[in-house]
């Protein structure tokens, strides 16, 4: 039986934490990076992954960046902040309605065209740019998360 098929049939959640932070400490060593910038929103996926983060390379190398827009929910900030603050990491809060709302303005001909998953869109992908920013000027890497915790 192969790795996987027996961590499907039998699943060893110890060993599968242990090979996920293998490989984020392996990753990480290979980049030369000086730590990791992730966007915390308060739910399973971001939290798992913050935790993840902290076991394999330690609090002072993970940045969190909570993002809130005008429409996020201020149980999901608080729960943001509460994973920042019992992982003990640094964080920011970075408010993004105006950039979002300035890349709606600067193209006024498509405003009956915006509609929630176009706006959505517009708001995962700022929260992008700020990642990516943070992590450009920290020369960090910018850690991926999913977005499932709504399916659960």
């Amino acid at each position: 039986m192969g790795l996987y098929e027996e961590i499907i049939t039998k699943p060893n959640y110890s060993l599968v934490r242990s090979k996920i932070e293998n490989f984020i400490r392996r990753f990480f060593e290979e980049s030369g990076a000086k730590g990791v910038v992730i966007g915390l929103s308060g739910g399973v996926d971001s939290s798992t992954v913050a935790v993840l983060l902290v076991r394999a390379l330690g609090k002072e190398r993970v940045l969190g960046l909570i993002m809130p827009y005008k429409e996020t929910s201020p149980k999901d900030v608080s729960d943001a902040l509460e994973i920042a603050k019992l992982l003990g990491i640094e964080y920011k809060v970075v408010y993004i309605d105006k950039p979002v709302e300035a890349v709606v303005k600067i193209s006024p001909w498509l405003a009956n065209k915006i509609d929630k998953v176009v706006h959505g869109n517009i708001i995962a992908r700022m929260r992008m740019v700020v990642l990516y920013y943070h992590a450009n000027a920290l020369n960090y890497l910018v850690s991926g998360t999913g977005d499932k915790s709504e399916y659960l």
